[in-house]
């Protein structure tokens, strides 16, 4: 064994070691989530006590903290008291349930310096929450299972480093989750997952990029110091259109979210550092001592026809207009659904209460309407899920009381024993008007970000480009849930998000190769066929990335907990969409953006285009 083998094993061992050794402490010291413990989560929204007055940030502090006494003194354990935007308050109450005189404290007006109104209240059962935690982990871990078999069989010894990266990305993100003292609830796992799948994708951009190298007849050496040089700008670039996304959910401030949003920022930090400077460098540990280009990899899935890719046979700039096409008529078929017919609104966005209810036998749909209605409330819709048939998921237009929620688990309770489990959650008018318009506000400040980062990047022909694989992949996404009328809740926010970044972030990868055989390409020579070549190269890295996200959107669909489904299908729509777009659509319209003279030129010498241009002084 080599030195540099030698020591390679050695920095893994001790890793492993330090991982295992502080694995049980770290997780047995992260705060989890309401969803996970059962508990009552409430908010509040202060106004001031005099007409004429304002509600100022000492009187909001001076509240907040007024309220962490008063759960405080009842015997909660470790109440949050969160104080959010200019005027709400929100506190999250583990072991609390609906009814609890801790409750009637809280909402007790003497002595406080402001008039609370309670706008949002949600119950979460503690065996529920249980259940949805397992759930989601197992589908977290089968999706790391399916990332590291597909690594190691791609890659080889290559893939099983990265696979390596992949589990100290894992215990760097719990390490952070732990400094900071941020909670861990089912969106933040939401994030751990497809920020697994962010970790990979670094990976193979890297790896994909020494196969380039390597195909341009240079030795093992200089492959692995070229491919790091130009491989990092891409990583940085499209990485960076994620982290804005999730920056700006952070900052705008939208309760549910936050913790997707915080996880996703960390995670694309710490997926760079590890996944980007430790593993390159125990891959140079690793082959340090080879000069053989063959030594690395095996035989490549999905190999070009041709050395480099320069003549790939494949016309990508003929068929990415069909498929705009075919794009187009099927987002306007879903939209003109979406404006005749309501979307399946959930009632963060409508106002009144959804109540689902997890029970230990099968039960139908009309049974669990009847008893409902034997309670004395009507539910506007009722649907059965589960993989026993045993979880329903009641909406009410109107606000329930106590005193409803209490009779309808009464009834269940009297008809399938005690073990009935349920989570309540109630939003009033005026906090489902703000929802709607911080998420359009949301929405808006991500496009507008991401437009100005690939604007300074790569120029405004890219920056244009770009915008039609975000709408086309977001518009794909709204059309299917109108279409199939699917619900629409607060993390489908999220999830429209998500796809704006990981869309923007495919995109990048193939306008970074764009421009770069852009700038090295002779005077004259043809756009389309270095754009066609261009798309070519980075056909099999574009495909592998997108995989390794959607691997794990798939797996929280299939196998966890039933709230995400919908969140991962949005996601997995999304970003098979942005794909498509990426590759197809978005290379069209920066043709089209130049003179028609130049842009449709497919032989002989032509004038340098405008991209040609934009190209070499990037």
């Amino acid at each position: 064994m080599t030195r540099s083998r030698a020591l390679l094993v050695l920095v893994i061992v001790l890793l492993s070691a330090i991982m295992a050794a502080t694995s049980p402490y770290l997780i047995a010291h992260t705060k989890i989530g309401l969803e996970f413990r059962g508990g009552y989560e409430l908010t509040f929204t202060a106004d001031p006590l005099a007409p004429a007055s304002a509600v100022t940030p000492e009187a909001l502090t001076k509240t907040a903290e007024i309220l962490s006494e008063r759960a405080n003194a009842t015997g909660v354990s470790e109440p949050q008291v969160n104080i959010l935007g200019q005027n709400q308050i929100r506190l999250i109450l583990a072991g609390v349930s609906q009814g609890d005189p801790v409750l009637a404290a809280l909402r007790d007006p003497a002595g406080l310096p402001v008039k609370l109104t309670q706008t949002y209240s949600e119950t979460v059962g503690g065996v529920l929450g249980a259940s949805d935690l397992a759930a989601t982990l197992r589908a977290a871990g089968l999706a790391a299972a399916i990332l590291l078999v597909f690594l190691v069989l791609v890659y080889r010894l290559p893939g099983l480093l990265a696979g390596f990266g992949l589990a100290v990305f894992v215990w760097t993100l719990l390490v952070a989750f732990n400094l900071l003292g941020a909670i861990l609830s089912l969106s933040a796992i939401v994030a751990y997952v497809l920020g697994i799948g962010i970790a990979a994708g670094t990976s193979i951009i890297q790896y994909e990029r020494i196969r380039d190298e390597l195909g341009s007849a240079v030795g093992l050496q200089q492959a692995l110091r070229e491919a790091g040089r130009r491989s990092l700008r891409t990583v940085l670039d499209a990485n960076a259109t994620v982290f804005i996304c999730a920056a700006i959910l952070l900052v705008v401030g939208i309760g549910p979210i936050r913790g997707f949003a915080l996880t996703t920022m960390l995670g694309v930090a710490l997926s760079l550092m590890v996944n980007v400077f430790l593993a390159r460098w125990l891959l140079q540990l690793a082959y340090g001592d080879s000069d053989n280009p063959d030594a690395i990899f095996g035989r490549p899935i999905l190999a070009r026809r041709s050395g480099d890719g320069a003549r790939f046979r494949f016309d990508f700039i003929r068929w990415g207009r069909p498929i705009a096409v075919a794009a187009v008529i099927f987002i306007t078929v879903g939209l003109v659904v979406a404006v005749r017919g309501p979307l399946n609104y959930d009632i963060e966005f409508k106002s009144g209460t959804a109540l689902d209810i997890q029970i230990d036998k099968p039960i139908t749909q009309s049974d669990a309407t009847d008893l409902m209605f034997s309670a004395g409330v009507a539910p506007a819709t009722v649907a059965i899920g589960g993989a026993g048939n045993n979880m329903i998921a009641a909406r009410f237009d109107d606000v329930l009381t106590t005193a409803d929620v209490d009779s309808i688990i009464g009834r269940y309770k009297e008809t399938y024993g005690e073990n009935v489990t349920f989570a309540e959650n109630t939003a009033d008018p005026a906090v489902a008007r703000h929802l709607a318009v911080q998420s359009a506000e949301v929405i808006l400040l991500a496009l507008a970000g991401t437009f100005l980062f690939i604007l300074l990047r790569f120029g405004w022909r890219y920056a244009v480009a770009s915008l039609a694989t975000v709408f086309t992949s977001v518009l794909f996404v709204m059309a299917c849930f109108a279409l199939f009328y699917q619900e629409i809740d607060i993390t489908f926010i999220a999830a429209l998000l998500t796809v704006i970044g990981y869309s923007l972030n495919e995109a990048v990868v193939v306008f970074d190769r764009i421009r770069e055989n852009f700038a090295e390409a002779p005077p004259g020579g043809s756009p389309r066929t270095i754009v066609n070549r261009s798309v070519g190269q980075v056909l099999r890295r574009s495909l592998f990335t997108v995989f390794t996200v959607i691997a794990g959107a798939v797996c929280l669909y299939q196998y966890g907990a039933e709230p995400l489904q919908m969140f991962a299908l949005a996601i997995g729509l999304g970003l098979a969409c942005g794909s498509v777009a990426s590759l197809f659509i978005a290379p069209n319209l920066l043709l089209l953006l130049q003179p028609m003279a130049t842009s449709l030129a497919d032989v002989g010498t032509v004038a340098e285009s405008p991209i040609l241009r934009q190209g070499r002084s990037s």
